[in-house]
């Protein structure tokens, strides 16, 4: 048994208490006649030319560092892989409009007589007040493609798997070790639809990626 199973059920009979969370939404898809062989030596490809190629290759360290996890093998280059893993991550950011209730006191006398009245004082009826606010939408997408002559063809995608997140924070480098943990969660099935996970923050995959894996050395 791959060793995040080992450890994720002891933690699903040992935990207590409260902890933050992340819900995760993954969707993965997997080419059934190809499966992704159990063990196989994965090369984890990191964009060069991407846009935050620094954030790319501490990302590449972590999947690296998962697979390990889940009894893959993390190739150092392509020619010793049977797989190439690409990926790709980014947010989006949109704005909301919400509701707050605001309560409106109104005058009287709690318990009071006079004028022929009795009055209390209290709280009235309550209104509610727009307000906007922005949400941050965190993604992850991972492939993993046979290969053909070491060079990456979107044809020979055997496996996808995609996460999604929201957060009231546009720290990516934070929220994608939730959407790795999550998307790991279902590398080389298929879900068949969206599905819903919860990834606290005292996941040992969470808490051991916040350790910062060494990058490969190139």
């Amino acid at each position: 048994m791959a060793k995040w199973a080992i450890v994720l059920a002891v933690v699903a009979v040992g935990a207590t208490g409260c902890t933050g969370s992340y819900t995760v939404h993954v969707d993965a898809f997997a080419e059934p006649d190809k499966p992704v062989t159990q063990g196989a030596s994965i090369h984890v490809v990191a964009d060069p030319n991407a846009g935050n190629p620094i954030l790319r290759r501490q990302v590449a360290a972590k999947i690296r560092e998962l697979l390990g996890g889940y009894g893959y093998t993390a190739a150092q280059n392509s020619d010793a892989a049977k797989y190439l893993l690409t990926f790709d991550m980014g947010l989006s950011s949109d704005q909301v409009v919400d509701y707050v209730p605001m309560y409106r006191p109104f005058g009287g006398f709690y318990g009071a007589y006079r004028g022929g009245h009795y009055g209390r004082m209290g709280f009235g009826y309550s209104t509610y007040v727009p307000y906007v606010d922005t949400v941050f939408v965190h993604w992850l997408r991972m492939k993993v493609l046979t290969k053909d002559g070491g060079i990456i063809n979107q044809a020979n995608v055997v496996w996808l798997g995609e996460a999604m997140t929201g957060s009231d924070s546009p720290e990516l480098r934070r929220v994608v070790d939730y959407l790795l943990a999550a998307c790991m969660d279902h590398f080389g099935e298929d879900t068949g639809k969206w599905i819903t996970e919860t990834i606290r923050a005292d996941d040992p995959r969470v808490v051991g990626l916040e350790e910062e894996p060494a990058e490969e050395t190139r």
